[in-house]
């Protein structure tokens, strides 16, 4: 987004891995300075040296996010970096909790700790950074959901309740911030070929005996993904970097769902 010559600022949390890291570094490609927000220092610290390397600055903020007087204290941080300026905010951490157990057979402490992760630490970082947007009168916010938040799903009960209310804290914060030129979005990535992700397929294609290839296509075929492929990290990106640009002045409150048509 235009900031009449100074380098824009983002903060992305869940930085250290994945999708955050991988929004981090294109960020710092796109010309920002970042603050990255996780709780793997070195991983972050990775990451930083590249951003720096192009020409950027980079500030490490070390924090598990589930720990809400540590996450204002690790914004506070930030906002002294940043002379008290925002122009970018991506809530990208996240946990998936309980991966298979029913309701009843996982313990609430998980269920809170998800919830913790997945809306709570967003509602925190948006109850410092937006009011900071809305004075300046510009400001662009990307949440990062799930497609699972767009419908239920068994033995997901945890994540989809929080992702759905991220949602829900999505479309608020874009009416109440819209007024004062900030944008407020969720886009919802479905399975993202993350090394995680292939280890699965892996085991897979060992339990039934298949190649790798077959295996990640009866996969999207047990996903019900049309595109019959699953996402690429830079699938992602690409959204996040066309909603905090010029392309996305105009586009808020709104679900962007990057799954290859999964949720159809």
């Amino acid at each position: 987004m235009a900031t009449s010559g100074r380098r824009p600022i983002a903060i992305v949390t869940g930085a250290s891995a994945g999708t955050g890291r991988e929004i981090a570094l294109s960020l710092g490609t796109a010309g920002y300075d970042v603050a990255l927000l996780a709780r793997r220092t070195a991983e972050m610290e990775a990451a930083a040296e590249t951003i720096r390397a192009d020409g950027g600055d980079a500030l490490i903020l070390t924090v598990d996010v589930r720990d809400a007087a540590a996450l204002d204290a690790a914004l506070d941080g930030f906002l002294a970096w940043s002379r008290g300026r925002v122009d970018v905010v991506v809530n990208a951490a996240g946990y998936t909790g309980p991966l298979s157990p029913p309701i009843g057979e996982f313990s609430i402490d998980e269920f809170d700790s998800t919830l913790a992760t997945n809306l709570r630490a967003p509602f925190i970082v948006l109850s410092r950074l937006l009011p900071v947007m809305r004075k300046a009168g510009a400001g662009r916010v990307v949440n990062i959901g799930g497609n699972h938040g767009m419908r239920g799903r068994a033995g997901r009960s945890s994540y989809s309740a929080s992702k759905w209310g991220l949602r829900g804290l999505t479309r608020s914060a874009a009416l109440e911030a819209g007024p004062d030129g900030v944008t407020v979005n969720y886009v919802a990535p479905g399975p993202i070929a993350v090394p995680r992700m292939k280890a699965n397929w892996r085991r897979l294609a060992e339990q039934r005996g298949l190649s790798e290839e077959e295996a990640l296509k009866a996969y999207v075929a047990d996903m019900g993904i049309p595109l019959e492929r699953p996402s690429e990290m830079e699938d992602i990106v690409a959204m996040i970097l066309y909603l905090v640009g010029e392309g996305g002045r105009n586009i808020t409150g709104q679900e962007l769902v990057v799954d290859g048509g999964a949720t159809l």
